[in-house]
């Protein structure tokens, strides 16, 4: 249409995330706990204003993604780490330390689910004894599940504000930009169902001006979520095959990097510690000699050392020709 003046939101853009979340999540919101933001990592930064008070403890489950720390840093609080624990090709939580980091006075938890850049598909036992943790000191949590919809068969993710105990106390942060690769349209909502954080959300947001809407970001975001599910069905046949292939070369072109292997997302996690050298290095090694745009591991965090994340939402032909020249 003409128009290309302020952006007026139809209900039917909330209406669209409802209904695709309740039939691919089963989890029905309701209109009123929406609120659209201009992208997931802004309404991190609004979230930790909202919940927390400068100088206080913010606490991340490293190596996560790298927005989560300056989110924390830049608004003038403290990171406060709780690493995972790799265990079998994989991560898990360690909830001894995460309750030491509760006692130590945090009350805010930013979590990554699925998880960037390790790919795990958290399991409902390992949300619940997360929830109950939170409810035990009374902490807010912010769940950034923009992966949601890229989980690989044999996994399902689930919602934590559907967790028990969870719901009073969750941020939900959702977006089409990952799975319909349009997070240039700068658009995604954040689902609170208590209203008093709602309400807090929203003031931090509106006093920064992050409430204007973005006129074909809204276009798009409905679009996807309403007329996108064929298209979603056939990038994940393609990055399943895609993430097959990985396997396979680095098992057999090179042994010296260990493909962890992600339940959801598109990004590979690349334990490459058996190639003996220093971030610096690694991180030299791939850019300057072999050409590959990788981000290392160290930006996701200490726990990152020795690790680079691929990216294989790619046509194959450039995946082929990419780590072709890693073999070792």
């Amino acid at each position: 249409h003409p128009l290309y003046g302020y952006a007026v939101r139809p209900e039917s853009m909330k209406t669209a995330l409802i209904d695709w979340t309740a039939g691919h999540h089963g989890w029905r919101m309701e209109s009123d706990w929406i609120r659209m933001v201009p992208g997931v990592v802004p309404a991190i930064y609004g979230a930790v204003r909202a919940f927390s008070q400068p100088g206080e403890s913010v606490i991340v489950q490293s190596p996560v993604y790298f927005p989560f720390y300056s989110a924390i840093t830049q608004n003038g609080r403290h990171i406060a780490e709780n690493r995972l624990i790799e265990e079998n090709g994989r991560y898990r939580m360690d909830f001894a330390d995460l309750e030491a980091k509760f006692q130590a006075g945090a009350k805010l938890l930013l979590l990554c689910s699925p998880h960037n850049p390790g790919g795990r598909v958290w399991e409902k036992s390992e949300l619940q004894t997360l929830v109950d943790l939170c409810v035990q000191y009374d902490a807010v949590i912010i769940s950034d599940e923009i992966h949601c919809d890229l989980v690989f068969e044999g996994h399902v993710h689930t919602p934590t504000a559907l967790i028990p105990g969870a719901a009073d106390r969750t941020v939900t942060l959702f977006a089409p930009s990952k799975t319909f690769n349009i997070a240039g349209l700068a658009t995604a909502a954040a689902a609170i169902s208590s209203e008093t954080l709602r309400e807090k959300f929203h003031m931090v947001m509106e006093a920064l001006h992050l409430t204007q809407g973005n006129l074909f970001g809204d276009v798009a975001f409905e679009a996807a979520y309403r007329c996108g599910e064929p298209w979603r069905r056939e990038l994940m046949a393609y990055l399943q095959k895609n993430l097959d292939f990985l396997e396979t070369f680095f098992s057999e072109n090179a042994p010296a990097i260990r493909l962890m292997r992600p339940e959801a997302t598109y990004l590979a996690w690349l334990d490459c510690r058996g190639l003996g050298m220093k971030d610096k290095e690694l991180r030299r090694y791939f850019t300057q000699d072999l050409k590959l745009g990788l981000n290392p591991g160290i930006q996701f965090g200490k726990a990152g050392s020795g690790f680079m994340r691929l990216n294989f939402a790619v046509p194959r032909k450039v995946l082929e020709t990419g780590v072709g020249q890693l073999s070792l």
